[in-house]
């Protein structure tokens, strides 16, 4: 496990405002506009009524205007002037409530000259009839700017809803902050970025509001759930709700009334929930209530109304503070309704036993071993672990072993799995035959590593199929590629659809080794007709396709087409909040990102991945993941970190066979790279070309031998490269030959050509160090027309792999072909000068100094002050006049 720290980061005191920024421009505005006399601020409890007032006041007062504060309360609110009476003077306030007090607070606000003087009253909906009318007194009689929260849905005194309705104050409604606002307030607030899962926990549970945001990451950090892990804030287990959240939420909601506690507690054990059923439990009216207080919301789910909390985190302090008793009895309640209807939907059966067993009620065999198996099919797999284990011990039988085994194996716990499968004898039928088949290929392979017999497996094709897998990652793909597509080609139907998901995986991955893009395509929708024909049963095997096809294109070279493709699939895995899922489209994101070169993207994917996956991973890829971290940062000549990461890729475990020893060994190669230490990188990578050679993976051959060009040893894998080109036909390798021949032969030209073949193809990175060196080439030539183009390219590509640096992509000198005056201003409005500060400062006139300017952009190829800084070496500053 990478760093942890639990203890020695909070969130700040005060958080930043955030998403408000026209609610606050309004505030101020107003302020100094002699049409409005003060600004209504209106919103649910918790979003943000004071924190904006606080920060609106902040800045009146820095810009000079007297500001004084009152807060209404309900005790105050009992007391003629409450709220207010500190606003009178020191001998008023001793003295009984009068007129006399009133006419001194309002004399205190009716001083003429100087700026606006303004009064903030907090929880305006809260004072006494005599305070809310001087409060409109001197909004609408004096010159005195009134800035009132009044929390939404409270009885308000009739004045100050009349400030507003009226127009003589202006209105400002709160909402939730949006998806983004959280995201931004989260990493503000906690100085570091969230890991996806965790940023939409914490987005889904707060609904958007401000309050309940910040105590759930309190709560998150006084229980150690909320650690940063890596760099980045992961929640890695059940949020701990201290006394100080639990009483803050039920401030907030206000609840009296025992029916519309009712609603609350079911749905604090199941949301969202069907309205029938709810109102079945709690009744009608009840709902109703939770709703028109705005506690529930009812929406509209295909032909049914679901009912749901408006806040999740609501539900989180209900379910803790609720009598066990009373758990029991909606747990029963739900089970009971569960179990009288149809049970139509794929989630039903595992709903059911898991209300019993929470209320304290039985579940057959069959029920436990249908509600594992739907657990084990959504991935909650210690769910599914006791479900199935509860079933086997309720004499679930042979079918109750296998799928404890199959969720045993999931974890990687093999031993385990071996230790209670069942005999070939007990598996009678096909289907158990099967499934025992695969169960035992996978277990054997992961539990021994034993390479693959030769010809058929024991169980058939069912494990024949998983023996694809074995066969590809002991390095033998030829092998792997024939039984595969063969296993394919059997007439409908060809395999049960569990080993027909794991053919076609190891087919596409086949394929993509040897470059044949079409079977790629074709495997893949072999695998998607089957993965949508069994979508229930297999609910995460068009997941497992779409990954696999990812990783084909990419190692086929077809770099533009697997970006598209895995960006989509990881927005929609982030959606499922499914930390395994998430984790490992995370990790293909990441390595689709370091390939194309976007060094900075793949740095915070695979970093996520590595944390995501962290006790999620039974086929033993860390070292993978960890190894292509380095080399991003490798690739972005960050030393230190990536010396970091290889350091702990060395002391994880290794990943099974030797399919991915030269694409690690590739890794390394750029560390070196890294460290300046050509002649260890280019070594590293022809050895990693060897090793890929040998498990018969010309692709990953082709791109260690092009690793190596880059490094410096073009001339020594020239022709071994142009041999694959031929042998492969696939444009990426043909590419990769055109430039190691462009490099050895300094061809300035054919390097221009090459990065816009790659370009074009999604190599990033490869592209912008072929159009770097063919810059650098044309400059020596001085063929500055050329120079210039080939500039331009250069630092476009450079921008889109976002801090790449590598040996080939100097660019360095670039501004030599400025004038002594060019430069001059280059460097100053680099610095952030202002054109006219410019010309003033040189004795220029303002379009001298634009024409110079002009000439500088022309000649560097950029535009903008920020490029410009970036091609001068220095960082852009804020533009000073």
């Amino acid at each position: 496990m990478g760093e942890s720290r639990p203890h020695d980061a909070r969130p700040r005191n005060v958080w930043p405002l955030v998403g408000r920024a026209a609610a606050l421009r309004t505030i101020t505005e107003a302020a100094t506009q002699p049409d409005a006399d003060g600004v209504v601020i209106v919103g649910p409890p918790g979003v943000g009524r004071t924190r904006l007032a606080k920060e609106a006041v902040a800045r009146l007062a820095a810009m000079g205007h007297p500001t004084a504060w009152a807060t209404g309360t309900r005790a105050a609110g009992t007391i003629a002037l409450g709220a207010l009476l500190h606003l009178a003077s020191l001998g008023d306030s001793a003295i009984s409530v009068t007129a006399h007090t009133f006419g001194r607070i309002v004399e205190r606000f009716s001083v003429p000259g100087g700026k606006r003087p303004v009064l903030v009253v907090d929880d305006a909906h809260l004072l006494d009839s005599a305070s809310a009318a001087l409060v409109y007194q001197l909004a609408v009689h004096t010159w005195t700017f009134v800035l009132l929260t009044v929390r939404q849905g409270q009885t308000t005194p009739d004045v100050v809803t009349a400030l507003w309705k009226e127009r003589v104050a202006r209105r400002v409604d709160l909402q939730p902050l949006s998806d983004s606002d959280v995201d931004t307030l989260l990493e503000r607030g906690l100085d570091s970025p969230l890991d996806a899962v965790t940023r939409r926990t914490l987005r889904r549970l707060s609904a958007g509001n401000p309050l309940v945001l910040r105590e759930l990451v309190q709560s998150g950090l006084e229980g150690s759930a909320l650690r940063r892990v890596d760099g980045l804030w992961h929640l890695g287990g059940r949020l701990q709700i201290t006394g100080r959240f639990g009483d803050l939420v039920e401030a907030q909601m206000q609840v009296d009334d025992p029916a519309v506690l009712a609603v609350l507690e079911v749905l604090a054990c199941k949301e969202p929930l069907g309205q029938p059923v709810l109102e079945g439990i709690t009744g009608h009216s009840a709902v109703v209530q939770a709703e028109r207080r705005g506690l529930v919301v009812v929406e509209r789910s295909g032909s049914r109304h679901q009912t749901r909390l408006r806040i999740p985190a609501y539900g989180e302090v209900i379910r803790v503070r609720m009598p066990r008793a009373r758990a029991h009895a909606i747990w029963g309640r739900l089970a009971e309704s569960l179990a009288t209807s149809p049970r139509r939907r794929a989630d039903d059966a595992l709903e059911l036993a898991v209300w019993r067993r929470k209320a304290g009620l039985g579940s057959s065999a069959q029920e436990l071993l249908a509600a594992a198996q739907r657990a084990a099919e959504r991935l909650e797999l210690k769910v599914a672990e006791r479900l199935a284990v509860a079933s086997r011990d309720a004499s679930g039988g042979v079918d109750a072993s296998l799928t404890l085994a199959e969720v045993l194996t999931w974890q990687g716990r093999y031993v385990d799995a071996a230790g209670i499968l069942p005999t070939p004898e007990e598996c009678d039928g096909e289907e158990r035959a099967d499934r025992r088949a695969m169960l035992r290929e996978r277990i054997e392979y992961w539990q021994h590593e034993a390479s693959p017999a030769q010809g058929h497996p024991a169980g058939g094709r069912a494990a024949e199929a998983v023996r694809t897998w074995t066969m590809l990652l002991e390095g033998h793909v030829a092998q792997s590629l024939a039984v595969g597509t063969a296993l394919l080609a059997l007439p409908y139907p060809r395999l049960p659809a569990p080993a027909t998901i794991w053919v076609a995986t190891a087919v596409m991955f086949a394929a993509g080794l040897v470059g044949d893009v079409d079977l790629v395509e074709r495997a893949s929708a072999t695998g998607l007709e089957v993965a949508s024909a069994h979508r229930t049963a297999l609910p995460w095997a068009q997941a497992q396709i779409c990954g696999a096809r990812c990783l084909a294109l990419l190692l086929g070279g077809a770099l533009t087409t697997a970006s598209e493709a895995v960006d989509t699939a990881y927005r929609e895995a982030v959606e499922t909040q499914m930390a395994p899922m998430v984790g490992v489209w995370t990790a293909v994101r990441g390595i689709v990102a370091k390939a194309q070169g976007r060094v900075r993207l793949a740095q915070q994917a695979l970093r996520e991945a590595i944390v995501l996956l962290e006790g999620h991973d039974p086929l033993r890829l860390q070292r993978v993941y960890l190894a292509e971290l380095a080399g991003a940062h490798a690739m972005a000549g960050d030393t230190v970190q990536a010396d970091t990461w290889l350091s702990r890729m060395d002391n994880s475990p290794a990943p099974p066979g030797a399919l991915f020893d030269p694409w690690i060994q590739r890794s390394r190669a750029w560390v070196a790279a890294a460290a300046l230490d050509l002649p260890l990188a280019a070594s590293h990578a022809i050895g990693a070309a060897k090793a890929a050679r040998e498990a018969g993976a010309p692709l990953i051959e082709a791109l260690a031998l092009s690793d190596a060009a880059r490094f410096g040893a073009a001339k020594e894998v020239c022709e071994r490269l142009h041999q694959l080109a031929m042998e492969t036909a696939t444009p990426a390798t043909e590419a990769f030959a055109t430039v190691a021949t462009a490099l050895a032969t300094d061809d300035a030209q054919l390097l221009a050509e090459a990065a816009e073949t790659l370009h074009h193809m999604g190599h990033l990175l490869p592209a912008a160090e072929a159009a770097a060196t063919a810059y650098r080439l044309h400059v020596a030539a001085g063929r500055l027309t050329a120079a210039k183009n080939a500039l331009v390219f250069a630092r476009e590509l450079l921008a889109e792999c976002g801090g790449a640096r590598t040996p080939l992509t100097d660019l360095t000198g670039s501004e030599a072909s400025l004038t002594p005056r060019e430069l001059q201003v280059a460097k100053l409005i680099a610095a952030g000068l202002s054109g006219r500060a410019v010309a003033n400062r040189l004795d220029l006139s303002l379009r001298t100094v634009n024409n110079h300017l002009g000439r500088v952009y022309a000649k560097l190829g950029v535009s903008g002050r920020h490029a410009l800084a970036q091609v001068l070496g220095r960082p852009p500053e804020q533009r000073r006049e």
